[in-house]
């Protein structure tokens, strides 16, 4: 098994390829048949933080290990290739370095990542998109569920470009007719909802930062990846959502080259993030375990 920084090293660089490409991997469509985020198809397991990124792009959001497809009587297509999805487990040591049961016992704390092989279920044979394709129209209701979110947090909005001032503590954002799309809207919303939560009364995640620096960069991708979570739960399908500017994708490749911790921190906080803001809506947290 690889060690667990060869694992950091492995997940930046997949995000970091894409980002390069001019893709930002968390805006992307959640999907095009099946609303929602990636899951395992035969445990419904959802997969979170990081592992949602590593799954995006796919038709059918659903994965399976090579045990599970086995098990249930099926066989992968030829040249089909699998994707690592990853769970973290807490390993306890006393003082002497001897693994201990709890980490009430332990005077060290080491994380360990586990990495699964997961296939998409279209890489079954006889499986095609057609089997998971839903016939019911698009419900309006859905803007609903973003309003709901959006009303269970209170907060102080103000009218202006988007934009989280956390000295006023005030969320500034246009006319839902000025965005392109509903869809662009709320997750614009949300992204700035996100940085919200970090405020010292809430998550105190924040910290003072200028444009681009380290702090700024790992703050944008946290706000990022958490508004992709909220879209995900809402159920936004989106072909195209807003780009980037440069200099936000620029700042967020520096930061990943230089830190290969830094995307698995910024995942982790992202989910925290999107919890908080569900959890006045009774939306239970969701914490990552093998597949």
């Amino acid at each position: 098994m690889k060690k667990s920084t060869d694992k950091f090293q492995e997940m930046t660089a997949r995000i970091i390829a894409q980002l390069e490409k001019g893709v930002v991997p968390w805006r992307r469509t959640w999907n095009r048949i099946q609303m929602g985020a990636p899951c395992n198809h035969f445990s419904g397991h959802v997969y979170t933080g990081i592992n949602a990124f590593i799954l995006t792009g796919f038709d059918v959001p659903r994965f399976a290990t090579f045990k599970q497809i086995s098990d249930a009587g099926h066989r992968i297509r030829k040249g089909a290739k699998s994707l690592p999805v990853y769970f973290w487990k807490m390993l306890f040591f006393d003082a002497d370095g001897k693994r201990v049961d709890t980490r009430k016992e332990a005077e060290k704390v080491v994380p360990f990542v586990y990495e699964y092989r997961v296939f998409n279920v279209l890489d079954i044979e006889g499986f095609n998109a057609g089997m998971f394709r839903s016939d019911e129209p698009e419900q309006p209701a859905r803007i609903d569920v973003c309003e709901a979110v959006l009303t269970a947090n209170p907060h102080e909005l103000r009218p202006g470009e988007p934009a989280y001032n956390p000295v006023l503590d005030v969320v500034k954002m246009p006319a839902l007719t000025d965005f392109q799309s509903r869809e662009h809207y709320y997750l614009t919303y949300f992204h700035e909802l996100s940085h919200w939560t970090g405020h010292p009364n809430r998550l105190n995640r924040i910290e003072p930062s200028k444009f681009g620096d380290e702090k700024y960069s790992k703050e944008e991708l946290v706000a990022e990846m958490s508004a992709c979570f909220l879209c995900a739960h809402c159920g936004i399908v989106m072909e195209e959502l807003v780009k980037s500017s440069a200099a936000y994708l620029q700042s967020w490749i520096n930061v990943l080259h230089g830190d290969t911790r830094l995307l698995m921190t910024a995942a982790s906080a992202a989910q925290r993030a999107a919890d908080f803001l569900l959890a006045p809506i009774g939306t239970p947290e969701i914490a990552e375990v093998a597949a």
